[in-house]
């Protein structure tokens, strides 16, 4: 009888035990799957979310109609002009115009681009002044292409003071795609502009991410705004930031990286 009872026991434990690396296996490859499943394609086009109280895009007519050939050449503007917003808040009347330049189309008939300008325009009795320009282009070495991530900017009043608070933000791809791309996020507040600026890397040595020490005197709401586009960034596997991110800027870190 006792034997029988011992043989019982383990046949259930070599069972149980099989069952469980049955399942840790399925899991693991399962959660292999989804490491491996590359990054969807950040849309150019994507509209900017905004706040419509203050904001709007601009139709290709209203660009052509306000920002002239003479007047772009007068903003410094030489890429084609894709889109354009404006915004009015109790500061004033403002434009954010972006543009890019076509380098190649690739065997995948991807579109890259080689550089790209933004203009933030002032509007005043008429009058259109250059307030802020952006621009960068990849670095030939190991760059594919750059651009605007619209997905992740933002024209919204984000601290109810009645004034816009844009977040604008661009990136790189390079050899691994947005694996080792770069990314930048500007915030724009009462005139002054703060910018994360990160570096991607599957290397955990390889990252890095500086933090301009002036974002932590942000109002709160912009600093959280900021923190969740970061966490799409990476859910969305656009952005991998070190390890324990947000506890190292909850303490003020001006530098990410590493594990």
């Amino acid at each position: 009888m006792n034997k029988i009872i011992l043989f019982i026991v383990l046949s259930t434990l070599i069972s149980c035990g099989k069952q469980s690396k049955e399942s840790k296996d399925a899991a693991d490859q399962q959660a292999t799957k989804q490491d491996t499943t590359p990054a969807t394609p950040i849309d150019k086009y994507y509209p900017i979310p905004m706040d419509t109280k203050f904001a709007s895009r601009l139709s290709k007519k209203e660009s052509k109609s306000i920002f002239t050939r003479r007047r772009e050449n007068q903003l410094g503007i030489s890429n084609p002009v894709y889109q354009v917003y404006s915004y009015n808040d109790e500061s004033g009347e403002y434009f954010l115009l972006l543009t890019d330049h076509m380098k190649a189309v690739n065997e995948e008939k991807d579109t890259l681009y080689d550089n790209i300008y933004a203009v933030y325009v002032t509007k005043k009795n008429n009058q259109f002044k250059k307030r802020s320009t952006v621009q960068d282009e990849i670095d030939n070495d190991w760059e594919t292409s750059i651009g605007f991530w619209n997905k992740y900017s933002e024209l919204s009043d984000l601290d109810n003071d009645g004034l816009v608070d844009p977040i604008l933000v661009y990136g790189t791809r390079g050899q691994n795609a947005y694996k080792d791309g770069r990314v930048k996020i500007m915030v724009y507040y009462r005139g002054k502009r703060m910018s994360i600026k990160h570096q991607n890397s599957e290397i955990e040595d390889g990252r890095l991410t500086k933090i301009n020490k002036n974002f932590y005197g942000l109002p709160t709401q912009i600093q959280e705004a900021v923190k969740e586009k970061m966490r799409q960034m990476v859910t969305n596997k656009h952005a991998i930031f070190s390890a324990e991110w947000e506890k190292k800027m909850a303490n003020r870190a001006i530098r990410l990286e590493g594990k």
